[in-house]
C-alpha cells in the first residue's frame, strides 16, 4: 500500500542528502551530544534529514507539513512499534503511552474523560496545596540565599501533585520520596538502554541491572499494595482520585473493567507523564525569566495586578492571567520537555516525493520544528507575544506540537497546562530566581530535554 503526501504549500529547507556514517555519528555524539547532533543534521540536510544508524534507518520529521502527514494524513501508516519495545518491556507495560492497536484504542476511550479541561479542575486544590507547600519551604531558603537545584525542586512539587491526584492520601511523604527516586532511576536506566545500539541481556547480573530490578520491584509492590487496599474497602469509601477512576471505569461495548495489572501500568504511566515533563517545563520557565528580565517584569506586572496581596490564585484568577499562560507556551516552544519522539513506519509509502520503507523510524523533532524560520520570526528569541490569540490562529497548526499531535497527542496536556499555570502564578508572584553566577546550563537530549550540569539558582523573596 502506498500513500503520497500533498505537494508542500509552505517553503521547505533543502540541504544535502548524505547520511553520516556510523563512526562519524559516534564521534559527533561524543563531542556535542544528541541535541546538537540532531540540530546539525537539520542545518545540513534540510527538513528531511536521513540517518543510517546501528538502530536502523531514521527519517527526521521537522517541517510542519511533514508533522501533519505522520500525525494526521497518513496516520494509519505509523504506530508505536519496535522503537517502543524497550519502554513497554522495562517501564510502562501495556499502559496507554506505549501500547498500540486495539488495546490503545480501548484505553484511550476509557481514559479520555478523566483528562478533559472540566474534569482536571477537580485537582486544582491538590495543585494549589503543593504550590503553597513549596512556597513555605522556600521562605527560609530565600532569606539565606542558599542555592537550590531548580530541577530537583520542580521534580519534587510535580511528584507531590501527581501522586496526590493519582492515589489521594494512600501514599505518604516517605513513600512519595521512595517512589519518586525509584521511578526516576528506572527512567534513567531505560533511556540509556534505548539510546545504546548494543546492550547485554537483562539476565546478565550487572550492577545496573540489579539496581533497575530492585527499583521496579519496589515500585510495583507499592502500587499493587495501594490497589489491593483500595479493593478491600467498600466502594462508597473510595476517594475520587485517578486510581478510583481507573478501577471503576468500564468498556461501554463489553462492560469489562481493567485488570489490576493494567491499572498498575496506567498508574505508573500517569506518574511518569505527569511528573518529569511538567517539572522540566517549570525549570526552564525559571531559566527563561532569568535570561529575559523584560519578560519577567511584564509577568510580574500582570501577577501583581491580579493577585495584589500575593494571595493564592483561584481558577477565576487564572482566566485573568493570559500573559502568564503565554510565557508557559513560549517555554514549551523553546524548551519542549520531549524534544523528539518516535513513530514506526508500518506501511511503506511516499512522503513529499521521498520513499519511506516499512520499518523506517520517523523521528519527529519539535525542538527544531519550533525553530523553523519559515514559521517563527527570530525563532531563538524568547517572545511570549507569539501566543497572542490572533497570532496563534494565523500560524500553521503543526508548527507547534510540544505534546505531540494528532490522535496520539498527550492525554495529560490539559492537566500539565493547568498545573504549570497555577505553580507559575503562585511561585513567580512571590519569588525571583537567578542562576548562580558563572553557571552555564548544558542542555541536551536524553529521552527528555535535560540539563547535564543541573540548574543551581538563588531564590529571593519579591
Amino acid at each position: 500500500m502506498t500513500e503520497t503526501a500533498q505537494t508542500l504549500s509552505y517553503p521547505m529547507r533543502r540541504g544535502t542528502a548524505r547520511s553520516p556514517g556510523i563512526f562519524e555519528i559516534a564521534r559527533r555524539l561524543r563531542a556535542n551530544g544528541w541535541l546538537e547532533f540532531l540540530m546539525d543534521m537539520w542545518r545540513t540536510q534540510g527538513d528531511l534529514p536521513h540517518l543510517r544508524t546501528g538502530l536502523g534507518n531514521v527519517l527526521m520529521v521537522i517541517h510542519p507539513e511533514h508533522v501533519r502527514h505522520v500525525s494526521i494524513t497518513a496516520r494509519q501508516s505509523f504506530d508505536k512499534l519496535n522503537s517502543y519495545e524497550i519502554t513497554r518491556e522495562l517501564l510502562l507495560g501495556d499502559g496507554l503511552i506505549a501500547s498500540n492497536g486495539a488495546l490503545w484504542k480501548r484505553q484511550r476511550r476509557l481514559m479520555a474523560s478523566f483528562f478533559s479541561p472540566r474534569s482536571i479542575e477537580q485537582y486544582y486544590p491538590v495543585m494549589l496545596a503543593a504550590a503553597e507547600t513549596t512556597a513555605q519551604r522556600w521562605e527560609p531558603i530565600a532569606r539565606t540565599e542558599t542555592p537550590i537545584d531548580m530541577i530537583n525542586e520542580m521534580m519534587l512539587v510535580t511528584a507531590r501533585i501527581i501522586v496526590q491526584s493519582m492515589f489521594g492520601a494512600d501514599v505518604t511523604a516517605e513513600r512519595l520520596n521512595s517512589l519518586k527516586g525509584d521511578v526516576e532511576g528506572m527512567i534513567g536506566f531505560v533511556t540509556r538502554r534505548g539510546f545504546s545500539p548494543l546492550h547485554l541481556p537483562m539476565w546478565v547480573p550487572l550492577p545496573s541491572h540489579r539496581r533497575y530490578r530492585a527499583a521496579r520491584a519496589r515500585v510495583n509492590a507499592l502500587v499493587e499494595d495501594v490497589i489491593a487496599r483500595r479493593r478491600s474497602q467498600p466502594r462508597a469509601d473510595w476517594p475520587d482520585d485517578l486510581l478510583s477512576k481507573l478501577m471503576l471505569c468500564r468498556d461501554e461495548e463489553t462492560g469489562e473493567a481493567m485488570t489490576d495489572m493494567l491499572v498498575r501500568d496506567e498508574s505508573l504511566g500517569i506518574f511518569i507523564a505527569g511528573h518529569e515533563t511538567t517539572a522540566r517545563t517549570l525549570s526552564f520557565l525559571w531559566l527563561a525569566l532569568h535570561e529575559n528580565p523584560e519578560v519577567e517584569a511584564r509577568l510580574h506586572a500582570e501577577l501583581d495586578s491580579v493577585l495584589p496581596g500575593g494571595e493564592a490564585p483561584t481558577l477565576e484568577h487564572l482566566k485573568r492571567l493570559p500573559y502568564t499562560l503565554q510565557v508557559i507556551k513560549e517555554v514549551l516552544r523553546l524548551y519542549p520537555p520531549a524534544p523528539a519522539y518516535a513513530r514506526d513506519t508500518a506501511i511503506e509509502h511516499t512522503m513529499d516525493g521521498v520513499r519511506v520503507p516499512a520499518g523506517t523510524l520517523m523521528l519527529l523533532f519539535p525542538y527544531a520544528t519550533h525553530r523553523h524560520p519559515a514559521f517563527w520570526e527570530e525563532p531563538e528569541r524568547f517572545d511570549p507575544d507569539r501566543f497572542m490569540p490572533e497570532r496563534e490562529a494565523a500560524r500553521h497548526p503543526y508548527a507547534y506540537h510540544p505534546f505531540a499531535a494528532g490522535h496520539r497527542i498527550c492525554l495529560g496536556n490539559n492537566f500539565a497546562m493547568l498545573e504549570a499555570h497555577i505553580l507559575a502564578a503562585l511561585l513567580v508572584r512571590r519569588f525571583r530566581a537567578r542562576l548562580v553566577a558563572g553557571h552555564r546550563p548544558q542542555i541536551d537530549l536524553a529521552g527528555l530535554l535535560i540539563v547535564k550540569n543541573g540548574l543551581p539558582m538563588v531564590i529571593t523573596r519579591r
